[in-house]
């Protein structure tokens, strides 16, 4: 009896685990404004193509450490061919009130030119 109450509040931890998961805000280049309240986790997803060497950096023009990066995943479509772009998907979480300016850099890392691309996006942190 105790196997199968314990099975049944892992099953129930991963379901609210993957259900907040999927419940994060996801914002793209056409998004220039974003809003967050404390604790809040959204996702910024960029087209990108990492076969041809380029990829997004990150920065933050802020006095203070408003959003942190939780992480990044690179999203293939669904039977990608060799050398297809998909998306590279940012994952952040708003930590303190305020705003803050997040810059972001579409480059190959051993490349001395400017980026490709650039994208910035406001957030305000409520």
């Amino acid at each position: 009896m105790k196997k199968i109450i314990s099975t049944s509040a892992v099953v129930f931890l991963l379901a609210l685990v993957s259900l907040s998961y999927s419940q994060e805000k996801t914002y793209t280049e056409k998004d220039a404004e974003i809003s967050a309240t404390i604790g809040e986790n959204f996702t910024i997803s960029l087209e990108s193509n990492q076969s041809t060497g380029y990829s997004w950096s990150v920065g933050m023009v802020s006095d203070n450490a408003q959003v942190v990066v939780a992480g990044m995943d690179y999203d293939l479509p669904d039977n990608a061919k060799t050398g297809q772009g998909g998306a590279e998907v940012w994952h952040m979480k708003a930590v303190a009130p305020g705003t803050v300016k997040l810059m972001f850099y579409y480059a190959r890392s051993w490349e001395k030119e400017a980026p490709a691309k650039t994208i910035t996006f406001n957030v305000t942190i409520q």
